[in-house]
């Protein structure tokens, strides 16, 4: 029986982070599914983000497989990461080319990231060895490594969505991104609607042939797969998390707390493309509407510290500040405040609790790749209780049909859904809970990797 192929993992941010002078595992999806694969097969994670501490700290995290760093500097890893990344490539993904900043971007220092990685991830593998590169910050590798590995099998994969043509040709370097991209044989994408606004892009602004119908682009005599790849979440585990001791205590306090108020409940990264604004002008917009409500519904935003030193996010922070103000202000009672705000990350279980007490869930992005917000609050609803409310312009909205959808920048919409969710009938909650727990379960994260993997290494 051959051997399985080793797997190079590569991405900015690495499985593990230095936390109180111990090593943490990241509890994200990707580290979730990618790390037993690389106990499996063996391998090789690369990437710079804890590049300070490899140097900095007496040794690494323990673990079944290597760990290689990209050594960066502070600087170029401002220019690089900050300034291309998440002010240029982030917002045009997302079809926010308004906010893009590309006059004078050092759009070389992105390149010469992109480079470090390359060399890196060439000396951690072996030309049979599976390589799996992920995200927008490293959209050059798979071209730079093809280079150097003619036979090699690369894949790569967009966390984020892919814009239409019309937007992705905004980019000065349009055609730098794609060719380094179509180094890959396989590139996956959360959506068949991301795949061919891809298509479309390579059409448009290369010369190469596009195979619409198999999902293809010729090279000579190279052909690279372009497919839908769903990610999901690790279900399994997140379901028992749902039912641990821990999480059920946390439950209790929460709704002693809320004195028999029924829960809106918001989870965020602090960013524009999330909807943060337009969500809580909606439920501002329903309780002005429904007067009752102030005293029988609170709302509950959590929202994770992001970029903070970028000023489009200093400006979004201070704007969403003056509206749980100014909400607080309207329709506050003595006792009774109806949008409480927490700027700050809660750990797995006080979130676990937080789903599990939302009657609703109000996820709705402006865009968004796929949103496992979404899948983590129906993960959790193992009472087959609870309703989620979705943006039509998330990715998960393509999956999850049995969300109450709606248009994120629609306030009326999204408070009429508001309204929609709360006086659902039981019976029709768990009607709908139940169809999203099969879909999200069809969505598992350990699946997408594995039938990633199987395209990557077949074919």
């Amino acid at each position: 029986m051959a051997r399985a192929r080793k797997l190079v993992v590569v991405s900015n941010r690495g499985p593990y982070r230095r936390e109180g002078g111990r090593w943490i595992r990241s509890a994200g999806g990707l580290v979730a599914a990618l790390h037993p694969m690389l106990v499996g097969r063996g391998g090789v994670w690369v990437s710079a983000k804890q590049a300070k501490d490899f140097d900095t700290v007496q040794g690494g995290p323990e673990v079944e497989y290597e760990l290689a760093s990209v050594r960066i500097s502070p600087k170029l890893q401002r220019a690089f990461y900050l300034d291309i990344s998440n002010a240029i490539i982030w917002p045009l993904l997302h079809s926010f080319p308004t906010t893009m900043a590309v006059a004078d971007a050092p759009w070389d220092r992105y390149v010469k990231a992109n480079e470090l990685f390359a060399d890196v991830t060439f000396e951690a593998s072996k030309p049979r060895d599976l390589v799996w590169i992920h995200d927008y910050h490293l959209m050059l590798v798979p071209g730079m490594l093809r280079e150097r590995r003619k036979r090699a099998r690369i894949g790569w994969f967009c966390h984020v969505p892919w814009p239409p043509a019309q937007l992705f040709g905004i980019l000065p370097w349009r055609a730098d991104v794609l060719e380094g991209l179509l180094g890959a044989d396989v590139l996956g994408f959360h959506t068949q609607q991301y795949v061919d606004h891809f298509l479309d892009c390579v059409d448009q602004y290369t010369d190469h042939h596009v195979d619409r119908s198999r999902g293809t682009v010729k090279l000579g005599r190279r052909i690279v797969r372009c497919l839908a790849a769903p990610i999901g979440i690790p279900v399994q585990q997140l379901q028992e998390l749902a039912a641990h001791e821990d999480v059920v205590a946390e439950l209790a306090r929460i709704r002693k707390k809320v004195d028999g108020r029924r829960v809106i409940l918001g989870v965020d990264r602090l960013d524009y493309t999330k909807g943060i604004p337009e969500r809580m002008r909606a439920f501002d917009r329903f309780l002005s509407k429904n007067a009752d409500a102030r005293e029988e519904v609170v709302m509950v935003q959590i929202m994770v510290p992001s970029r903070t030193d970028v000023q489009a996010y200093k400006d979004l922070k201070d704007e969403i500040d003056r509206l749980v103000g100014d909400i607080n202000g309207r329709h506050a009672s003595t006792g009774r405040i109806p949008l409480q705000y927490f700027f700050r990350g809660f750990d797995q279980k006080a979130l676990f609790a937080h789903y599990r007490a939302a009657d609703v869930a109000l996820v709705t992005p402006l865009r968004d790749g796929m949103n496992l917000v979404a899948h983590e609050y129906v993960a959790s609803r193992i009472d087959l209780d609870g309703v989620l409310v979705l943006s039509e312009f998330a990715g998960a909205a393509g999956f999850m049909h049995e969300a109450v959808q709606v248009n994120p920048y629609d306030v009326d919409a999204i408070a009429s859904a508001i309204g929609e969710a709360l006086s659902m009938p039981k019976a029709e909650q768990k009607k709908r809970m139940k169809a999203l727990r099969s879909e999200v379960l069809e969505l598992d994260v350990h699946r997408w990797a594995d039938d990633f993997l199987s395209a990557l290494e077949h074919g």
